[in-house]
């Protein structure tokens, strides 16, 4: 799939070019298997839970597949573009979703919800604990008293699994692109480079998404030290206890009123 050498490479942002074509990326996640986890959780720990606020919402797909019926549906992303991708989106405008763009580092909503969510490891964005303590302060105040904040972390086994050396090429109709996937265990950063070149378009772009994959016992402990109790940690999309071996760890939070 060789690109097009005439082209000018222009780096810019995270999800500012992506944005277009994320759902196309991303095709391959199962969003009715999230939303049934998600939803069984929140049974579990907070079962008259109204209010989900979403933090890391993307174009919205995850949101979209909920009970609407039952909640009541926010959400936010750093990202001007994805946010901008989801208002053109059937599913979000037939649901009404409430989405907007926001920094998961600093944010403040009119009225608190019963439940937070970042998902998919968009905390893995947040590059240090100081970062954590932002964005769990901001949770911390967003959230009704015993309200739940439930948020996911990739492993680094599941780095080295899947992800260490990994490329995938995708070419399209009115684009191609090419994601290389690296995974560095000495400064423990986990680099996606995406090359997107649009047909119609003069330039083609260059995203570099980092992530840093946090030990699971340094989120126990920070977790520890922060104003949230801890109510479980699941392996992936389970509720069995995370180990070792998880992928992914689904972590649930409270606020306490004490």
């Amino acid at each position: 799939m060789p690109f097009d050498n005439s082209k000018d490479e222009m780096i810019v942002s995270p999800y500012s070019k992506l944005a277009s074509i994320y759902d196309d990326v991303m095709s391959h996640v199962d969003y009715k298997l999230w939303a049934r986890y998600i939803q069984k959780v929140i049974k579990k720990w907070n079962p008259d839970a109204r209010t989900i606020l979403d933090i890391s919402c993307g174009t919205g797909s995850f949101l979209a597949k909920l009970d609407v019926a039952r909640h009541q549906l926010f959400g936010f992303d750093l990202s001007f573009e994805m946010i901008f991708k989801s208002k053109t989106k059937n599913h979000c405008l037939k649901h009404q979703l409430q989405l907007w763009c926001g920094d998961m580092q600093s944010f403040v909503i009119q009225k608190k919800v019963d439940v937070v969510v970042c998902l998919y490891d968009s905390i893995n964005y947040l590059l240090s604990f100081d970062e954590w303590t932002r964005c769990f302060d901001c949770v911390f105040e967003s959230l009704n008293d015993q309200g739940i904040f439930i948020f996911d972390i990739c492993t680094e086994k599941n780095s080295f699994k899947y992800f260490r050396n990994y490329i995938e090429k995708q070419k399209r109709n009115e684009y191609q692109y090419l994601r290389e996937s690296q995974y560095n265990c000495e400064t423990r950063i986990h680099s996606n480079r995406f090359i997107i070149d649009f047909n119609s378009d003069a330039r083609t772009y260059i995203e570099i998404h980092q992530q840093y994959i946090f030990p699971l016992n340094e989120v126990m402990n920070f977790i520890s030290k922060s104003k949230f109790d801890l109510l479980s940690v699941y392996d992936g999309f389970t509720l069995r206890q995370a180990n070792k071996n998880s992928l992914r760890v689904h972590f649930i939070l409270k606020k306490n009123s004490t």
